[in-house]
């Protein structure tokens, strides 16, 4: 589970969504692009969060152990779940600063698994953000590396973003050791201490970039 930031109104106080129905036009390229969705491994399919999914998506989110090292506390409601997801309808990049919010489904069931997090960093140098959730059932089965490389692939290749970067706290293991497995590279001097959930805690920076 990477480490997700996501403010107090994030997702009701984003910028007007861009039509799944047009192209997508990044101003530092001009050329249209239009997110594929859903994107597709040979386990996954990972498309934005529907309503369907609501009620799983609330129900892990107020799991403790998923809950501890991420920005949302265990008395995330379904309102809340329910804002996220019409918040984001049509969404098919987020805007710079904005978020958006993937679901990973199982291809042969349709069961949520868990989620991805996609924030624009920069729409010049196009750099974005990832983050990972996969509910406590279905962690140790590899879905949160084989959908954040798909979504990694699309971004570097179709695109053309040129860096992602990822944030964690240092006590999930877990997470920078997929960090690691997905070769991003930690960088120190970008990393910070903050008082989070009322507990000191360092934050560790890691960040991959297109050459890699």
């Amino acid at each position: 589970m990477g480490r997700r930031f996501e403010p107090v109104g994030a997702y009701r106080n984003r910028e007007s969504p861009k039509s799944a129905t047009h192209t997508w036009v990044g101003g530092w390229s001009g050329y249209p692009v239009l997110m594929p969705f859903p994107l597709l491994t040979p386990r996954v399919s990972i498309e934005p969060l529907t309503m369907r999914d609501v009620d799983e998506f609330v129900r892990y989110r107020q799991d403790p152990k998923i809950a501890r090292y991420q920005s949302w506390d265990t008395n995330f409601s379904a309102q809340q779940g329910a804002d996220l997801v019409q918040s984001q309808v049509d969404v098919v990049l987020p805007a710079t600063g904005n978020w958006l919010q993937l679901a990973i489904h199982d291809r042969e069931t349709g069961g949520l698994l868990g989620d991805l997090a996609l924030h624009a960093i920069d729409d010049v140098e196009l750099t974005f953000e990832i983050g990972f959730t996969i509910a406590r059932a279905h962690q140790g089965q590899g879905f949160a590396k084989e959908s954040a490389l798909r979504l990694m692939e699309y971004l570097f290749t179709a695109v053309g973003a040129t860096k992602l970067i990822a944030t964690t706290d240092n006590r999930n293991v877990a997470s920078i050791n997929l960090l690691v497995a997905l070769e991003f590279e930690r960088v120190p001097s970008k990393s910070w201490t903050e008082n989070f959930k009322n507990e000191e805690i360092t934050v560790d920076y890691f960040e991959k970039h297109l050459r890699n």
